[in-house]
């Protein structure tokens, strides 16, 4: 236990009165950026820890942005998840990370179609509402091989995280109320994370999605899965067009493989369920499980052949993710 005249801050101890290294909050802060783009979320983790310790000013930060935004223990998991992703496999890591805070879930595979989803070349698309998505789709789709169509900063969670997606860069500035849906804590993420792309010009943005966009067709033809979510920040705009930019490509070529696009749906992933569950307050943590009292719902459509997609759409990638995008919504799933 910490004596009186010391406090803890997760499991750092500092004493009062300890001498500590002049350093601003601004530096510290520009030390956090600097370290998640060249170390990662592991750099990241070490120099938030350091933070602490050196800039009073950031302890309070911290200890303010903490009463609704568990820092340090979102930054644990996710450096285990990426030692966890090469150990086990993103599906394996997935179901371990899963089960820390825990959080329950369950699959419901459609009547027909579930070998294709476990072994076939697929596109699995749908709504992205947490950062739980890949995470429970990995679980449940439970196969070694695949990987994830992903905004940029995600490849910098680690490099085991990395070989696991295809970055994409946003193509224009993006300011802190459409960085991210309705919530101040998905929205600063978001800007953060725009902000670590180095302001990318359009041009050099747009080359690099596309770029990402062949390498994930290129995987789904030699028998990969895929996970990607085209809904954009704002759900009063259409979907985004990678998705019939992928399907166009592999209409050309599939590599002789059938290849399926399989829609998801997941319901009960509360953001703030997670936050709760991960909170040093037992009241936090109770409202978590009760949260999450009965398992997150992880549902999948029957597999689509990409010959009835081109057969409804043609090849033009914006006709194609229409019309994906009007069969997502008129299925149940």
């Amino acid at each position: 236990m910490c004596g009186r005249r010391s406090q803890c801050i997760d499991g750092e101890r500092s004493e009062e009165g300890q001498h500590l290294r002049p350093s601003s909050l601004r530096s510290v802060l520009r030390e956090l950026v600097v370290s998640f783009d060249t170390g990662g979320v592991a750099a990241l983790h070490g120099t938030h820890v350091a933070g602490l310790k050196r800039s009073r000013r950031y302890r309070t930060l911290y200890l303010l942005l903490r009463l609704f935004l568990p820092i340090t223990p979102l930054l644990a998991i996710t450096k285990d998840l990426d030692r966890l992703v090469g150990e086990l496999g993103v599906h394996g890591g997935s179901r371990i990370t899963l089960a820390r805070p825990p959080i329950p879930w369950e699959v419901a595979m459609p009547p027909s179609g579930e070998l294709e989803i476990r072994t076939a070349p697929i596109i699995v698309y749908g709504t992205h509402g947490s950062i739980l998505t890949p995470l429970l789709l990995a679980a449940a789709i439970d196969r070694p091989d695949l990987k994830m169509i992903a905004a940029s900063y995600i490849a910098k969670l680690g490099p085991n995280i990395a070989n696991c997606s295809f970055p994409v860069f946003a193509a224009a500035p993006v300011t802190v109320k459409r960085a991210g849906r309705k919530g101040l804590v998905p929205r600063a993420l978001g800007w953060i994370a725009w902000k670590s792309e180095g302001g990318l010009t359009r041009d050099v943005a747009r080359e690099r999605n596309l770029d990402s966009l062949r390498r994930a067709a290129a995987h789904v033809r030699q028998g990969g899965g895929l996970l990607i979510a085209p809904e954009p920040r704002d759900h009063r705009e259409p979907w985004r067009q990678g998705i019939g930019v992928i399907a166009a490509d592999l209409a050309r070529d599939s590599g002789g493989r059938p290849i399926y696009f399989v829609p998801w749906r997941i319901k009960g992933a509360s953001i703030t369920g997670i936050f709760q569950l991960l909170s040093r307050n037992p009241l936090m943590r109770r409202l978590g499980r009760l949260r999450f009292r009965h398992p997150v719902q992880v549902g999948f459509g029957e597999p689509m052949p990409i010959e009835r997609v081109i057969a409804e759409a043609g090849y033009d990638p914006v006709s194609i993710t229409a019309f994906l995008e009007r069969d997502y919504h008129g299925r149940r799933l």
